[in-house]
């Protein structure tokens, strides 16, 4: 930083002096040296000063906090030559869709930029829980596959799925959601009038790199299934419901019976359904998947369309 200040005081001399028609400061991963506060500090500094300046990073503080008009995104995509674009300029934003982004894209959902591919879910519940779940199931680790989980907080894919294109973000994104597409924090006004905006037509959103795989009902209501009974009860257990833990333990013990009809299947299921949805709206719905997280050694299962987005991704 003592560095740089000198630097830019050095430029500021020359150009009071008039001996330079036109300077740039090239800046190379400053995150190498750098904490966060430091990096954004700097950066805010940079875009101060009246001359250019270049940045090649893979911090997500940085680009936290730049212009999504600023941004240069370079992708590797398999070929000899390395994919470049401005996402602003490239992805058919409008301008108020560019406000939204520059809003939204902070320091966990701007690692969309670098991930290799991209799961986009509505909240908290799916991060802490999706990589976890499929890891165990399935064996496939989206980390070293490079796939990040990026949670939008909100049902606005059509925005984010703008990104992904061929000639901006060339990289396979999977929209992960829920079958009611409703704000978990959204409620009707006391008059009992809804004014949410409609949310956005999923099929409407696909192309060649974005995928739509949803469920049916809520995402608690969707993973809860015989394999994942005893993991939830654990997850009761521990955030402090011995009840409901109980009753999904029996519950885990009569859907394995030899004996059990489909009719009497589905009710068990359903009614364990809404005690693991209702917990987590009790104790609130990213604390308790943080909880589950930590005993997915008990699952032995996964809902279809996570599975098939799963395989989406890693496939060739």
């Amino acid at each position: 930083v003592l560095y740089v200040s000198i630097l830019i005081e050095y430029f500021h001399k020359r150009i009071a002096q008039k001996k330079s028609a036109g300077q740039i400061i090239l800046f190379e991963e400053p995150e190498a040296h750098l904490h966060p506060q430091l990096q954004q500090t700097l950066f805010s500094a940079m875009k101060a000063l009246p001359f250019q300046t270049l940045f090649s990073t893979h911090s997500t503080h940085i680009t936290a906090d730049a212009d999504l008009e600023s941004y240069v995104v370079l992708t590797q995509t398999g070929s000899p030559a390395i994919a470049s674009s401005v996402p602003a300029e490239d992805s058919d934003l409008e301008d108020g869709e560019i406000l939204d982004l520059e809003r939204y894209l902070d320091a966990t959902r701007s690692n969309l930029l670098y991930a290799r591919k991209v799961i986009l879910v509505e909240g908290p519940a799916e991060l802490f829980l999706i990589p976890a779940i499929v890891k165990q199931v399935t064996g496939i680790d989206l980390e070293r596959e490079g796939i990040s989980v990026v949670p939008i907080y909100g049902v606005h894919f059509d925005v984010y799925a703008k990104l992904f294109s061929d000639g901006a973000l060339p990289k396979k994104c999977a929209i992960i959601a829920d079958g009611d597409l409703a704000p978990s924090d959204a409620h009707p006004d006391q008059e009992g009038e809804d004014d949410l905006p409609p949310p956005p037509n999923l099929a409407d959103l696909q192309n060649d790199f974005v995928k739509v795989f949803a469920c049916k009902t809520t995402f608690e209501r969707a993973i809860t299934s015989a394999g994942t009974l005893q993991m939830f009860a654990k997850a009761a257990e521990d955030i402090g419901a011995p009840k409901v833990a109980a009753n999904l333990r029996q519950a885990a013990s009569e859907v394995q019976r030899d004996d059990i009809e489909d009719i009497e299947l589905a009710q068990i299921l359903k009614d364990a359904r809404k005690k693991v949805l209702n917990t987590a709206k009790r104790f609130g719905k990213a604390r308790f998947a943080q909880i589950a997280s930590r005993h997915v050694e008990h699952a032995t299962t996964i809902p279809k369309y996570l599975g098939d987005a799963v395989r989406w991704l890693v496939e060739p």
